[in-house]
């Protein structure tokens, strides 16, 4: 599934639309000529569902290829929607990395085991975010720190 807001929606219905009457390809100028919107939000647009496999685009010949336009999708209000959904996710991810490190060590797992999992694992975190994510975890109780003789640990 992919997160797209309004207007990148916008673009790819009317992809769908005019598939029928452009089978393999469609120019950019059908595409700039139907939308009302401006040149510049239009090829920041398909660059976007480029980036995300909708299409292809030849900019030599100012050509779109179809890729896949039937892929599952969620539709976002705007930009910061968007950034607001990737971060939940982010930590949903992180949450479930978390609740597999903290089982391979029988429900108390170091702390520097726990930010290297974040940090160096699938996620790839900045220090900051693992630090961000594990803070916003345990204000919303699913992470608890205990404080024991030999060190810090986490559980959930």
């Amino acid at each position: 599934m992919q997160i797209i807001t309004k207007k990148e929606n916008n673009v790819l219905a009317l992809l769908k639309d005019i598939k029928r009457d452009y089978p393999e390809k469609v120019s950019f100028d059908v595409i700039k000529e139907s939308l009302d919107i401006s040149e510049t939000r239009l090829v920041e647009s398909l660059e976007i569902l480029q980036k995300k496999e909708f299409i292809k685009l030849d900019s030599e010949n100012n050509m779109i290829y179809y890729d896949d336009l039937n892929m599952e999708v969620k539709v976002v209000e705007n930009r910061s929607e968007l950034k607001r959904y990737m971060l939940n996710k982010t930590e949903e991810d992180a949450y479930e990395i978390i609740q597999d490190v903290i089982t391979k060590y029988d429900g108390y797992a170091p702390r520097y085991v726990l930010e290297g999992a974040l940090l160096y694992g699938q996620l790839e975190l900045t220090p900051k975010r693992t630090y961000n994510i594990i803070v916003s975890l345990e204000n919303k109780k699913l992470l608890n720190k205990v404080v024991k003789t030999d060190g810090e640990y986490y559980t959930v």
